[in-house]
């Protein structure tokens, strides 16, 4: 699917696509094979660059050609409740046009404007090549503080569990902070490498650069590097947790086989003076109207003792 915007009076609004027209934004979606020779004839950009870019195993990495540049990084997605991965978005930059291509629908950049702290303009492509690679570090930090809250519930509902649920919950979740660790790494070596650029006089009809872009691309570096250290951080917090809860969850069987030991204790207390004083031999108070009720009383006193004793040791 291919979609094309351009910034008209400081808001990006759907354009019909006009293969002349400059300044512009076309967002490719799982693109069939009459878009992208349509799209590289138009641009005149090398057919190869649209295999690179749809590639779903393809790393974050910077191709360049003749008259564009193709940079691939990794955007996180989310996949239901608990489960987290990656996938490529690869941008073409062109003397005249920014591309995007996805497989699936990522979010490329907010929704609104007004949530953002730049005003997208498509007409300054550099600066805004460089604002798609915030928002991607910025919907990772998003997904990273959804990770922390989820784990904080877990983590209440694992205290008192005795089954693998919730371990396997934090497993997705610590699968998911894998996935980001590797996209992260990957799209600051983007970033760094963007950055060694600029002084490559080849690459200044592509990458115009000014001093707000400057400080967008310094952004860029440094929300990429701390979201990779908090993905690390609770990485380790996860792993630790996961290691600790399986304890705790063994814990808390044991005390259950504890419970219903004693409890078979107790129970079998009487039932065995019982089957005493059923047999089919003389007996104590066998020929006493009260036999019955003195040895159930024997049996509930026996009991009583036990289960007092078992509580003190703290068995019970």
């Amino acid at each position: 699917m291919l979609t094309t915007y351009k910034t008209l009076q400081d808001k990006l609004q759907e354009v019909s696509w006009d293969p002349s027209e400059k300044g512009v934004w076309i967002k490719l979606i799982d693109p069939t094979v009459e878009e992208i020779l349509q799209l590289s004839a138009a641009a005149q950009i090398p057919e190869y660059f649209f295999r690179f870019a749809i590639d779903e195993d393809d790393c974050p990495r910077i191709i360049l050609g003749q008259n564009c540049i193709l940079a691939i990084i990794h955007v996180p997605l989310s996949l239901g409740e608990d489960r987290y991965e990656t996938s490529p978005l690869s941008i073409i930059l062109t003397p005249h046009t920014t591309i995007t291509i996805s497989d699936h629908l990522v979010q490329v950049l907010p929704e609104h404007n007004d949530r953002s702290r730049f005003l997208f303009d498509t007409a300054r492509r550099t600066q805004f090549f460089f604002q798609i690679l915030y928002h991607a570090d910025t919907v990772f930090l998003k997904y990273i503080r959804q990770i922390r809250r989820r784990t904080d519930e877990i983590e209440l509902n694992l205290r008192k569990s005795t089954t693998n649920e919730e371990v396997f919950q934090l497993l997705d979740l610590e699968k998911g902070l894998t996935y980001f660790t590797a996209a992260l790494r990957g799209n600051v070596i983007v970033a760094e490498t963007i950055l060694r650029m600029r002084s490559d006089p080849q690459m200044r009809p592509l990458l115009q650069m000014h001093e707000e872009d400057e400080d967008v691309l310094e952004s860029v570096i440094i929300e990429n590097k701390r979201a990779l250290e908090l993905v690390q951080t609770y990485s380790e917090i996860l792993s630790s947790m996961m290691d600790a809860f399986s304890s705790v969850i063994n814990n808390n069987l044991n005390h259950i086989m504890k419970f219903l030991a004693s409890a078979t204790i107790l129970i079998s207390i009487p039932t065995m003076i019982s089957s005493f004083w059923s047999m089919t031999v003389p007996v104590p108070g066998n020929d006493t109207a009260i036999g019955f009720w003195l040895v159930l009383f024997f049996a509930l006193t026996t009991s009583c003792c036990v289960g007092l004793y078992l509580r003190k040791k703290g068995i019970l």
